[in-house]
Order: structure tokens, then sequence, then C-alpha cells
């Protein structure tokens, strides 16, 4: 009866063994295998980018939305320059980059000249904190739908309850009117 139970608390110690083993092996297998995939990422992932019509305001902005999928130091930075519609020196927009945050939106201030199928350049930067060289750039491009003519050139509403522009000086307020 002793031998019994010595044979079954030693295929036990042998089955545990085995066990850990392979379980080791797939842990391992699955760190290399991470590892593997985290090298082959890039920092930054483009997700979408286009150009915003604000028909309320009359404006027409570029944006971009980046994905970051490697950690990057907090603080970092993370500089668009998107090419110009109405030429000139690129528009350029900065943001840091905030501890747990993974999607960053960039948008420029209106522009001007933007035209109908066309492809505009667009370079990202990602710079570590303090650091004056970059440490990935990449390039794409966006193309917009619309004519910019076919926004308003001005507001469309003024103010908080969205009033009627005023068309020349108010009222009483004119050189001309009576004292």
């Amino acid at each position: 009866m002793a031998v019994l139970e010595f044979e079954k608390t030693r295929w036990f110690r042998i089955t545990a063994v085995a066990t850990a083993v392979v379980l080791a092996a797939i842990a391992t297998a699955l760190v290399i295998d991470n590892q593997r995939r985290q090298a082959a990422l890039t920092h930054l992932r483009v997700a979408g980018g286009g150009f915003l019509f604000y028909y309320r305001l009359g404006e027409v902005r570029a944006g971009i939305t980046v994905i970051l999928q490697k950690p990057t130091p907090s603080q970092s930075r993370l500089v668009a320059r998107f090419e110009n519609p109405a030429g000139g020196a690129p528009v350029e927009v900065e943001t840091r980059l905030r501890h747990g945050e993974q999607r960053y939106g960039l948008e420029t201030p209106p522009l001007t000249g933007v035209v109908k199928g066309r492809p505009y350049a667009v370079e990202l930067r990602l710079y570590d904190y303090g650091g004056r060289e970059p440490m990935e750039v990449q390039h794409t491009t966006i193309t917009s739908e619309l004519d910019q003519d076919v926004s308003p050139t001005g507001p469309l509403t003024v103010g908080p309850g969205y009033h009627r522009p005023v068309q020349g000086p108010p009222e009483g307020l004119s050189g001309d009117a009576p004292r």
C-alpha cells in the first residue's frame, strides 16, 4: 500500500514538472513574439486626415489623427507640417504627448486656396523630450473632396445666439448721423 502511494505522488510530481516546463516554454515564446512585433512597429500610425469645412464660420482647416503604437516618453513633441494650399511656407502644428493618451488630433488654423482632388503633403515628426533630432519621421498626403469656393466667404452667424452678421455699421454709429 505504501508503494502505491509513492507511485501516485511520483507520477504527480512528474506531471507537475512537465506542465511547468510546457507553460514556461509558452510564456517565453509569447514574450519573444511580442518583442519582435514591438520592434517592427513604428511609434506613429496615421488613423485619418483630411480637410474640415466649418461652414458656419466660413473656414477650411486641415487635420490629421495620429495613434501611438509604442510606448513613448511623456512630454515628447509631435509636430505636423501641412503643405500650405495658398503657397509659401508649410503650416506647422505641434502638441505635447501626455501620459496615458494614445490618440492625438492636429488641426491647422484656417487655410485658403484648397483645390478639390489635389493631394497635399503632410510630414509628421516625433521628438523626444528636449530632443533636437526627430525619433521618427513619416510622410502622408491628404486630399479635399471639395473646392474652397463652396465654403462661405465669412461667418454665417455671429454671436452666441447665432445672430445674422451685420451688413455695415449699426444704426446711429455712422459719421453722418445727426447728434
